[in-house]
């Protein structure tokens, strides 16, 4: 299915282009090769190679055989295109929606790279201080909890009397809980970070101590106990491994900013039409 869903994208793509080939053809741009009445020309080999770089490595690209598979594999898609174009598919509504969509992703990409991003920075002073204030950049604690579930507080109390008085706690797993996809790794749970997740479940074992046993807790219907089986301590990541996404994470914000400020200086000087009722298709 992922390669079908590439294939088709690759058309729609290599469609919207169908115009521009021509067009550049004309200005004597180096043809690559001709399907039909279409050509395929170095600009759209090359544009397509700037798709491919960040997923395959730079040195295959280089390669004679990788770049001929490439060209291949984009006169396979045109003849499709050509064929396709021939059957009138070019010219229906849902084929030129998606165009449209497409036209309007490629510009936008284009236009923030052109115009926004490139007056977007950050400093070394904002970094510093997003690494010594912000929630994210903190030393974090882990938990790993097991768990034994019951339907009745008194079958809770219970179970909660036998373990301590020794009972095994995998073995009243096994024979008591309720909860199936525990019960079958004997009632361990994924490691969690303390503060997250149910609230209920944190705060029962945050306070005991490693093998130690919850009183127990109602959450919803039933009744749990829970078993502290380990603890970690993750320190706060050194300043220079998290720099580079500290930045990253800065000027994503800030590009997102300047774009929603150009967007309203430009609702100022292009008349916007909106039909919000029509929205909702009336039924007949």
């Amino acid at each position: 299915m992922k390669k079908v869903l590439k294939l088709v994208l690759s058309i729609i793509f290599l469609c919207s282009l169908t115009q521009v080939s021509h067009v550049l053809a004309q200005e004597k741009d180096e043809i690559l090769a001709k399907v039909g009445n279409e050509v395929i020309t170095r600009l759209d080999f090359e544009t397509r190679l700037k798709i491919f770089l960040p997923y395959v490595p730079r040195e295959q690209m280089k390669d004679f055989e990788k770049l001929k598979q490439l060209l291949d594999s984009m006169i396979k898609a045109r003849l499709l295109v050509v064929e396709g174009t021939s059957k009138g598919l070019i010219g229906s509504a849902d084929i030129q929606a998606k165009l449209r969509m497409i036209r309007d992703d490629f510009i936008t990409q284009e236009y923030v790279k052109a115009y926004i991003e490139k007056n977007v920075a950050v400093s070394d002073e904002e970094v510093e201080r997003y690494y010594h204030t912000d929630a994210d950049m903190r030393e974090r604690e882990y938990l790993k909890v097991s768990q034994i579930v019951v339907g009745k507080q008194e079958e809770a109390m219970e179970i909660l009397d036998k373990l301590k008085k020794g009972e095994n706690f995998k073995k009243m797993v096994k024979e008591r809980s309720m909860d199936e996809p525990s019960k079958l790794n004997f009632g361990e749970l994924d490691w969690f970070e303390k503060g997250e997740g149910m609230k209920e479940v944190g705060e029962a074992v945050s306070k005991l101590e490693k093998g130690r046993i919850s009183d127990v807790v109602k959450m919803k219907e039933n009744f749990y106990i829970f078993k502290l089986d380990d603890r970690r301590n993750v320190p706060k990541p050194p300043y220079l491994k998290v720099k580079d996404d500290i930045i990253a994470k800065l000027k994503s914000k800030k590009i997102s900013e300047s774009a929603g400020k150009e967007i309203e200086e430009l609702k100022k000087k292009i008349t916007v039409e909106v039909f919000y009722d029509r929205l909702i298709s009336k039924e007949k």
